[in-house]
């Protein structure tokens, strides 16, 4: 009887007794299954390695300044800019969307970053996708 309490214990803490729940090797510990871009091979389209600004902006190739907006200009709009943006395994930018910044000058950073290159990034040796942030930044000059 003692075992079977302990068996039925055991059983009640993995959530897999008496009740038609599937249980699933593949889970990540707190009961939930992994979605599939925890599944993909780290550094693929589906599963971008993060890399940190500083890291691409040694591997750049081709930068592109942007033009300072003449309207933000006037207004005495200045700020930073930032910017999400996904790379992939031939250094083009793939993907990008503004975080953050002066909404005047959104666009015209994003534009910019747009059309960055950089020498690919490479993971255990191979080209890899990342995942990574620039700060565009926009300083009016007296």
């Amino acid at each position: 009887m003692r075992v079977r309490n302990s068996f039925l214990a055991v059983m009640l803490a993995i959530g897999c007794a008496g009740m038609p729940v599937q249980c699933n090797a593949t889970s990540n510990g707190d009961g939930q299954v992994p979605d599939a871009a925890n599944n993909a091979t780290p550094g693929s389209k589906d599963n971008p390695a993060r890399v940190s600004t500083g890291v691409m902006m040694r591997l750049i190739l081709h930068k592109v300044d942007p033009v300072y907006p003449e309207d933000a200009k006037k207004d005495h709009v200045s700020g930073a800019v930032v910017v999400a943006a996904t790379v992939d395994d031939q250094g083009k930018i793939v993907k990008a969307a503004v975080v953050s910044g002066p909404e005047k000058l959104r666009d015209t950073a994003l534009n910019a970053v747009n059309q960055w290159t950089f020498k690919p990034y490479l993971l255990n040796g191979r080209p890899a996708f990342v995942q990574t942030q620039f700060v565009v930044n926009f300083n009016i000059a007296n």
